[in-house]
């Protein structure tokens, strides 16, 4: 047979199956005149017909297209063994001489000493996942014989462990899949990177030299967002750029080297006003030809290479995006050079707004009607006060900081807020028109357009772009607590519910009630099966994903029975009334009854061995412990588990969930809302990295998993690289930070599976 090559600039929709999404986005952008380096893709067809040469002795895919694999991909030695038993097949079997000279002849067209292969995956149309990732693309020399192993390399990769791992779980068979393999010139890079198209925003991220340094997670890029009209420079952000990497002078053994960048590299940006300023049209061209929600990687040469074009696109990839509300009509939000804000706070919870304020004084109970969709603007947000913000548009504190229940739920329902704030109920009063900007932190005035600030609507969180996602070990969790989050929680690229705040559920259950009066007020029966209901909701919705459900922190003995001087928070509140706790678990009991034995159980902030047992003693008494696969962790927020956790196993503690919230400020001695903690500037204390690493450690050492929440991983993404390090089995964030935290463990998976692979030579 004849090899069946297609070159880029001639591929037909008709093709399509047979070169891949990656070799059919580039050539249709070739076509409209967008900046793509040239090249030729080697076919599916050729793949299938590659695979039609291996004899009976090759048990594995002798049959194959015409068979499936059938794999035990939950036993990791059987995996591995039919991985490596694959490629080695692949690799023995040579091109016959027809091919070779028809690739030869083929690339002699492309005329640069070294090439990028790259695979371009084609599933079946209804099958709507971004595969690229799954495939590393090769490098090699322009000669028929290294292109013959790259390709080899290619299709070898579609049978490691990795991806067997990842068709088989997804449900899709290796044989409706066709493996194109697209090969292009390549020359060396002044920077590389990639850029994200959103309807709010164009994100763009660059690093010097080609881009393997980003693909590896080896550098922490320079970031930039983009007003997508007019290219003005919304926000950069400088990343952490130590290496990059570049074509050798000789490139038959290996193709690319890595090299140092300088001191005064790594201390500025990649990337310029001219540079950014370049980049936007292509961008702008592509947002307005439909193509919104893509990412792609592009490439920036010195501008004397004629051959090809300085700036090129390398790889397009198509939008896998959570589906959110548009954005309002109205004119983007816009501040004059001259326009002070008016006042500054913590920026707590993204979004901007133009609305009137409701200004709520201590001891005030408004009515609803009256916060609904006015900015609240109070000294402090009680948890009994917590639901006025499912009514509100914004909300400005003067006390609380990131972690704060009125900043935790503020980023649930997506309203900005500023905590923090200074004087704000002072400077501030009810029915004033303002703006307030929670990525920022800042509170204005709204004084009209002639003043430099236009009125909007609420602009809507940027959209979760998925396209691109390297598939990752380490679970990623999201943690919830409002029904009305659940739907677009459901298409994030989480592995379950981390955390399901029972004190915010409850809060959404008693509102327009405080929960001390609803719990007061209302029948046990009606809460238990309120709380089923609830909880039913999300474990329903996440099946079989599992949902970990926190019971109620109460600050105080509140509600149930009358109030106590002592200290009742978490588990040594359900020492002295058990009553709420107890109707949790009847709750839980009878969710499990329903089938659904995706639900555990996190008791929160135990701060003995002694109210463990005596908890697990009610949930053994309440048939939780008869469910198959039922496990019962312990929040870590005391100190004291640290050094007692070898006996919280010994009782029964089958994981642990750091609370960061809390365990931080009991750490370095210092409240929930010092400066210290909401300050991203400052590095990781000591302490907190120390006590986290003993933590996990010993969680491994003792079997047991380990999942990190709280506001730590967001605020100090850098730490993500250790926390997989000392052996974190999954990490749990609000919605919001689910993209940036799905990215970094990425790259901090990549960068140690790379030094693994330099230690083994």
């Amino acid at each position: 047979m004849v090899i069946t090559l297609y070159w880029l600039c001639d591929i037909e929709t008709s093709d399509r199956l047979w070169v891949g999404e990656t070799a059919w986005m580039l050539s249709r952008l070739q076509r409209e005149g967008y900046p793509i380096d040239g090249g030729l893709v080697v076919s599916g067809q050729v793949w299938r017909e590659f695979l039609k040469r291996f004899d009976n002795s090759t048990s594995l895919l002798a049959d194959f297209p015409a068979s499936s694999l059938h794999l035990d991909i939950d036993n990791p030695r059987s995996l591995q063994l039919v991985a490596q038993q694959s490629r080695q097949a692949i690799g023995q079997i040579p091109f016959s001489q027809e091919w070779l000279s028809e690739l030869k002849k083929a690339i002699e067209g492309l005329d640069t000493p070294c090439l990028r292969v790259q695979s371009s995956l084609a599933t079946p149309l209804t099958f709507k996942k971004p595969f690229s990732s799954l495939i590393e693309p090769q490098i090699c020399d322009n000669s028929p014989e290294s292109l013959e192993l790259a390709i080899k390399q290619i299709w070898g990769q579609l049978f490691s462990a990795k991806s067997l791992f990842y068709w088989q779980r997804l449900g899709l068979g290796i044989e409706q899949l066709n493996l194109a393999v697209l090969i292009q010139p390549l020359t060396n890079a002044i920077a590389s990177g990639t850029a994200t198209l959103t309807p709010n925003s164009f994100e763009i991220e660059a690093t010097y030299g080609l881009g393997e340094s980003l693909r590896w997670g080896e550098v922490l890029p320079d970031r930039f967002t983009l007003d997508p009209r007019t290219g003005s420079l919304i926000h950069q952000e400088l990343g952490h750029k130590i290496r990059a990497y570049r074509l050798k002078d000789n490139i038959k053994e290996n193709a690319l080297e890595a090299y140092v960048l300088s001191p005064g590299e790594q201390e500025q940006y990649c990337l310029n006003q001219s540079t950014l300023s370049a980049l936007f049209p292509v961008l702008k061209r592509l947002s307005q030809d439909n193509l919104s929600g893509i990412s792609l990687e592009w490439i920036l040469r010195k501008s004397h290479n004629s051959q090809l074009p300085p700036l090129a696109i390398a790889q397009v990839i198509p939008a896998m995006s959570v589906p959110l509300t548009p954005p309002s009509a109205s004119p983007e939000p816009k501040t004059s050079r001259n326009h002070q804000p008016l006042l500054k706070g913590i920026a707590a919870a993204p979004g901007r707004i133009h609305a009137l304020t409701q200004v709520i004084e201590e001891g005030m109970l408004p009515d609803p009607s009256l916060v609904k969709q006015n900015i609240i603007v109070t000294r402090e947000i009680n948890p009994s006060q917590l639901s006025w913000l499912k009514n509100a548009a914004g909300v400005i504190t003067e006390l609380g900081g990131m972690t704060s229940h009125a900043a935790i739920l503020a980023r649930e329902l997506e309203i900005p807020a500023v905590v923090g704030v200074s004087g704000a109920t002072d400077l501030l009063r009810t029915g004033d028109s303002i703006i307030i900007d929670g990525q920022k932190g800042e509170i204005y005035r709204y004084l009209g357009q002639e003043e430099g600030i236009y009125a909007y609507q609420a602009v809507p969180p940027k959209p979760i772009v998925t396209s691109g996602f390297h598939p990752i070990a380490t679970k990623l969790m999201v943690n919830l607590s409002q029904p009305s989050s659940l739907i677009k929680a459901m298409d994030l690229p989480v592995d379950g519910v981390g955390l399901l705040r029972s004190e915010l559920m409850l809060l959404d259950l008693s509102s327009p009630n405080s929960v001390e009066q609803w719990l007061e007020q209302t029948p046990p029966f009606e809460i238990i099966e309120h709380l089923r209901q609830s909880i039913q909701e999300f474990t329903a919705r996440f099946a079989p994903r599992p949902v970990f459900y926190r019971s109620f922190d109460g600050q105080s003995c509140q509600g149930v029975n009358p109030p106590s001087s002592k200290d009742c928070r978490g588990t040594a509140g359900y020492q002295i009334d058990p009553t709420l706790f107890d109707w949790e678990l009847q709750a839980l009991v009878q969710v499990q009854q329903q089938g659904y034995h995706n639900l555990h159980l996190i008791l929160p902030f135990v701060r003995s061995v002694g109210e463990f047992r005596f908890c697990r003693r009610r949930v053994e008494q309440a048939g939780l412990l008869e469910s198959d696969g039922f496990q019962l962790w312990i929040m870590a927020e005391v100190p004291s588990v640290i050094f007692e956790l070898r006996d919280y196993v010994k009782a029964g503690v089958q994981g642990v969930a750091i609370g960061t919230n809390d365990l931080v400020p009991f750490l370095l001695g210092i409240n929930r809302d010092h400066p210290q903690i909401n300050d991203n500037s400052k590095p990781c204390p000591t302490a907190l990295s120390n006590a986290l690493k003993q933590l996990i450690e010993q969680c491994r050492e003792l079997g047991i998993p380990c999942c990190l929440c709280g506001q730590v991983a967001i605020q100090y993404p850098y730490l993500i690289d250790q926390l997989i390090d000392w052996g974190i089995t999954s990490i749990s964030v609000e919605p919001e930070a689910i993209e940036r935290t799905y990215q970094a463990i990425a790259r901090a998976e990549q960068r140690l599976l790379l030094e693994i692979k330099r230690l083994k030579g």
